[in-house]
């Protein structure tokens, strides 16, 4: 484990390889009841400020602050799964170099 945060504990693995690039930090979130969905991603975006111009005025995605980082969600009511937007990305929070190559 490498952080543990109020959200759940925080892993750097083996490079998984995936159809988004590569898989190197696991975070096991903790129930949370307020989001009942399946399944929640994480993903890193090149052009962070450029994709929330784009898309944050748009159906689904709203902004989240946090104290040192914010999130774009996507979430389509009656979807079980959520997906997130982080910037910094969580490599970058953490002070990790990672490959960032995309399949």
């Amino acid at each position: 484990m490498i952080q543990e945060t109020k959200a759940g504990p925080v892993f750097k693995i083996p490079p998984l390889n995936t159809v988004a690039g590569k898989l190197q930090l696991l975070k096991i979130r903790n129930p949370d009841l307020a989001k009942p969905e399946r399944e929640d991603a994480d993903f890193s975006i090149t052009d962070y400020l450029s994709f929330k111009e784009k898309y944050l005025n748009k159906p689904g995605f709203s902004l989240i602050q946090k104290e040192n980082f914010e999130m774009i969600e996507l979430y389509e009511k009656g979807s079980n799964v959520r997906v997130y937007f982080s910037f910094p990305p969580l490599d970058e929070q953490l002070g990790l170099k990672y490959v960032k190559d995309v399949l």
